[in-house]
């Protein structure tokens, strides 16, 4: 990078970063907000045809009588299935099982049937929340069980908009949707920040607590995530402890150098396996479109996330695709010598922490101490490709997967099992306790009354 980016980017990522600019930035909604003389206001992008919206309908109504806030919905219209379609049912089923939320059938609602849904929805967003709620579980329990009988009866007792109309109204949902920075359905959104799922319910209720909203005096608390801080392992059994350690599982550890998350997961991801005697496979990835940052607008909840795992994130990074390749011929570098977890955690702490640019010598070159490599056999490395196959390797076998997002997480054993980005941890110990169900049960001693 050259040397004028490498002072300017982080002034001015410091200056246009700065808490006062958010403290004010935030401030923005609060005045147009008071101006209006309109309530807090949460709008939440519902997709019928996303399994993460009916695991999220589920719980808004135990979410809405706590928060003194108006809660806006908008339907997306249907949408076919894309090629991650299969894992978010998977995945989905997974957060169903650990919430005790319904979520059994695997085969997504017809376009017909959600357009009915849609025009039911639409036409009752009047009703108290309480109530629309209510009704928005018994839709998506039709839709997502192939009830089409009680969808129509639902359909003749609340009544429903007209095919025109219902048109519109998803249109423009799409068209708004599509012009905002949201990644995903199921998705809330207050006063300029995203928040996705039931994953994040916890840190919008921490927002709307801050605002002195919350009309209860204890916290929301979906879930406890798992591994923060002091690790809470989920077995504990001797016995089953012995059974999971003698398994020889194995975990592959996908992520890249310039995804904040994969720094934030990589220590609970080592100390886990520590724990249960998993060989940790570390594989990073490429990907072509490196500029495309979908976390860049959600640096703050990031921060939050890491000092969960008493990690420091700083805002501040710098980021290039020649330290990327700095950081790639090390790790090939130091898995030669056995040194790849050390080495990646030092990489990444420099990027995310430190905010060093490993483009340049003087930052690069103390990281590379351990290796103990001559300057000039250093600079060989840097220079010439040598790491490319093994990470074009990494990459495909990633992509097999068929994943949508790294850090990504591949637990082989008796089972296969594989999941993706944030609050996935607890999902590989459960893999774990049901291969421990397996486990042979140890006969008791039998005893001789005399």
């Amino acid at each position: 990078m050259p040397l004028g980016d490498r002072i300017l980017q982080p002034l001015l990522l410091r200056t246009l970063t700065h808490p006062q600019w958010h403290q004010l930035f935030q401030k923005r909604h609060d005045w147009w907000r008071r101006l209006r003389n309109k309530p807090h206001q949460v709008v939440v992008w519902l997709s019928l045809t996303d399994p993460y919206s009916y695991l999220l309908v589920q719980t808004l109504p135990q979410f809405a009588t706590q928060f003194d806030i108006q809660f806006i919905f908008k339907i997306l219209p249907y949408q076919e299935p894309n090629q991650y379609f299969s894992y978010y049912l998977r995945d989905a089923w997974h957060l169903a099982q650990l919430h005790q939320l319904q979520f059994h059938h695997f085969h997504a609602p017809s376009q017909e049937q959600c357009f009915i849904a849609s025009q039911l929805l639409l036409a009752n967003r009047h009703l108290p929340i309480d109530e629309f709620l209510t009704l928005a579980k018994q839709v998506f329990l039709c839709l997502w069980e192939h009830q089409h009988q009680k969808l129509a009866t639902l359909t003749l007792r609340f009544g429903q908009l007209s095919n025109s109309t219902t048109r519109k109204k998803l249109h423009q949902a799409e068209v708004l949707f599509n012009a905002s920075a949201a990644q995903r359905p199921a998705a809330m959104y207050y006063q300029g920040l995203w928040f996705y799922g039931i994953e994040e319910l916890n840190y919008l209720a921490q927002h709307l607590s801050q605002k002195a909203l919350n009309m209860t005096q204890g916290g929301f608390v979906l879930d406890d995530e798992q591994h923060q801080g002091e690790q809470h392992y989920l077995i504990n059994d001797p016995q089953q402890l012995a059974y999971i350690r003698a398994q020889k599982h194995e975990l592959h550890y996908f992520f890249s150098f310039d995804n904040p998350l994969s720094y934030i997961y990589l220590v609970a991801v080592a100390q886990l396996c520590e724990y249960y005697q998993i060989k940790l496979n570390l594989k990073p990835v490429l990907f072509e479109d490196m500029m495309s940052r979908p976390w860049q607008n959600r640096f703050e909840h990031l921060q939050g996330l890491a000092m969960m795992y008493h990690l420091q994130l700083n805002r501040h990074y710098i980021l290039s695709a020649e330290g990327t390749a700095h950081c790639l011929a090390l790790f090939v570098a130091a898995k030669q010598q056995d040194k790849a977890l050390e080495m990646s955690l030092s990489l990444l702490e420099a990027i995310w922490k430190n905010s060093q640019d490993l483009s340049y010598w003087p930052h690069i070159k103390p990281l590379s101490q351990t290796l103990h490599l001559t300057d000039s056999t250093l600079k060989t490395y840097l220079k010439q490709a040598t790491w490319q196959a093994q990470i074009d390797d990494n990459t495909a076998i990633w992509q097999e997967l068929d994943l949508p997002c790294v850090p990504s997480f591949y637990l082989q054993g008796e089972r296969h099992i594989s999941f993706c980005g944030a609050y996935r941890l607890w999902a590989i110990e459960n893999a774990l306790i049901d291969s421990a169900k397996e486990m042979p049960k140890l006969e008791s001693p039998s005893t001789n009354l005399s």
